[in-house]
């Protein structure tokens, strides 16, 4: 029988992605910089992945944030969105 902390745990667990190193971290940033130029306009998510995606152009080469993040810099409000906000785009 399901309790309500194990339904609890199983919906953290779905909202927490793995922890990635951080060689894995700058390969998906130096991916995606291999596929996307600064000024190309990608389909993104600048708060949950909910509805639909906006379009926003690229202001700034991929990078990790802070050491825990791969993010791309935007334009249009949200100044950096995770690269998992992409749409379309599948880390390596």
């Amino acid at each position: 029988m399901k309790t309500v902390a194990d339904s609890l745990y199983a919906a953290m667990s779905r909202r927490r992605p793995k922890q990635q190193t951080p060689e894995q971290m700058q390969a998906a940033c130096d991916a995606f910089n291999a596929t996307y130029a600064v000024g190309n306009v990608i389909e993104c998510w600048t708060g949950p992945r909910e509805g639909r995606p906006v379009e926003r152009e690229i202001r700034h080469p991929a990078c990790v944030l802070g050491g825990h993040t791969p993010v791309v810099y935007i334009a249009g409000g949200g100044g950096c969105v995770a690269l998992t906000h992409v749409a379309d785009w599948v880390s390596p």
